[in-house]
């Protein structure tokens, strides 16, 4: 599209502007450039109510944007739902391929340590304020959205260095039985971690109470169990 002038990534496209909406706990948004106030509005929605369940519309309300941002910094719904995957995601990858590559280096790898590698990362991000990224991404794993397409093409290189050490761990245990365990331990981690108070706050009802740090140690455990298996084969 022609244009008087070259325009920042971080200016508004100038028609229709819309009122700006307050949104709550997060008064620095504000000062954001637009294109990273509505990848941060876009996650807090469809993390609450789901991507297919949010408009574009009600996005660039709660980013207090003008109505064509959207299409202006992302072009499409699609494309703005594929930049906030990637956001997180590159920052998911560089810190568990540190870790991955501190089990490598040990040259005895074992299962628990492949789980902390698995499972710290997210708890991490989720300390980081970047929950509602992992509910979201929960979302479209339980109800297999196209955007899972996104999510497994960036998990990809990880997942063949996890399978890798798997294996030399369990040189018995078939290919598809790693994958399955792989497959279980990423949803109960961003299950888990998607909503860490809810599973709190079901715990209490028992009596049980656990710190962020005492979850975090029990879910890099039961991870453990899921990538060995049970502990007679």
């Amino acid at each position: 599209m022609a244009r008087g002038r070259v325009q920042a990534r971080g200016d508004d496209p100038p028609p229709h502007p819309a009122a700006p909406v307050a949104e709550p706990g997060s008064g620095t948004d504000a000062v954001l450039p637009t294109d990273q106030r509505l990848i941060l509005a876009a996650e807090r929605l469809f993390a609450e109510r789901g991507i297919d369940a949010v408009s574009l519309r009600s996005v660039m309300a709660e980013a207090g944007a003008n109505v064509a941002s959207v299409h202006y910094h992302f072009g499409s719904k699609d494309a703005l739902v594929e930049s906030l995957i990637s956001r997180r995601s590159e920052q998911l990858h560089n810190r568990r391929a540190e870790l991955l590559d501190a089990v490598e280096a040990s040259g005895t790898p074992d299962a628990r340590a492949l789980a902390d590698a698995f499972v710290r990362p997210v708890g991490e991000l989720a300390a980081a304020g970047g929950t509602p990224w992992i509910r979201l991404v929960a979302g479209i794993m339980s109800g297999n959205h196209r955007a899972l397409a996104r999510l497994t093409e960036g998990f990809a290189p990880q997942a063949l260095r996890f399978n890798a050490l798997l294996e030399e761990i369990s040189p018995d245990t078939a290919a598809r039985t790693i994958r399955f365990r792989l497959t279980q331990a990423m949803n109960l981690t961003f299950q888990t971690l998607g909503d860490p108070a809810g599973l709190r706050s079901m715990l209490a009802l028992s009596g049980t109470r656990l710190s962020p740090d005492e979850l975090l140690t029990e879910l890099i455990d039961t991870v453990t169990a899921i990538l060995t298996g049970p502990p007679d084969r």
